[in-house]
This record gives C-alpha cells, structure tokens and sequence, in this order.
C-alpha cells in the first residue's frame, strides 16, 4: 500500500485557513461574526472539503478557485447566521457616517458594510489563503523529505 503525501495529511489546515481569513475579511468590511457554534460548524465543513479536495485538485489555478468559491460560500453563511450591525466593522468605525436610532432597521436589513469592500476583502482572503496553503505544504514535504532521507541513511 502507497503512503499517503504530507500534502493530503496536512490538507485539512487549509480549511481553518479559510474560516479565519474569512471571518477576518468579513468583520473588517463591516459584517458582523456569527455565534461561535456557527464558527466551528462552517470550520468542520472548510476542513472536511480542504480534505477532501486535496486527493483531486493540484495545480494553483483550481486551487484558488476553490478557495475563491469556499469564500462566496462563507460570505453568505456569515451573512445568513451573523447578521450586521452598524458600525461593527471596523471599515464602519474608520469611515462611516453617524447614524441615528431610526436608521437601524433599514440598516439592518441592507446586509451591512460596503460590497466593493467585501469583495476585495474576501479576494484577498482567498489570495492568501491558497498563498499560506502553498506554503505550509511546501515546508512540509521539505520536512518529509529531509526525514526520509535522515532514516535512509
């Protein structure tokens, strides 16, 4: 039987990559955090696709339009089980205008934050998570491989 590569072993870590770039590029541009079970949840499923998809998907370009397709999917799922709340973001808290009381359910309702920011922050937290990904599996198959020659020698 055929070991398996340190990529596959490892490739479950990409997902919490996912989740956290997410959820840091989502409050960032205004939205707000879901409740913690919600986290973990949408943190198993990241890590049982990243998995997953490590045995079929090799190449930079598939990678990034995996993760770029695991950041939509967040998104919404933040958007769904978060909510928004004016001025919880800290784009809200660096530029936006003071609102009063009466403006909150309409607010509310709008989804929260500027898209054009939430679009680039979650591109960016798509960018690095295959950038971190990338790394972390280099650096481990460098190890594998500087241990496999240790115990051959």
């Amino acid at each position: 039987m055929r070991a398996a590569p340190v990529q596959d072993k490892w490739a479950w870590v990409s997902g919490l990559f996912a989740v956290g770039l997410g959820l840091a590029a989502h409050m960032t541009a205004g939205g707000s955090a879901p409740a913690l079970p919600v986290l973990l949840g949408f943190a198993a499923l990241c890590c049982l696709a990243a998995q997953l998809l490590a045995h079929w998907v090799h190449g930079p370009l598939l990678l990034l339009l995996a993760s770029g397709v695991a950041q939509q999917l967040l998104h919404f799922g933040f958007a769904a089980f978060g909510g928004y709340f004016p001025g919880s973001g800290l784009v809200d808290h660096l530029h936006g205008a003071s609102q009063s009381l009466s403006d909150a359910p309409a607010l509310a309702a709008s989804g929260g934050g500027s898209p054009h920011i939430m679009l680039y922050t979650h591109m960016a937290a798509a960018i690095l998570t295959l950038a971190l990904t990338a790394g972390v599996t280099g650096l481990l198959r460098r190890a594998s491989l500087t241990a496999t020659r240790g115990n051959t020698a």
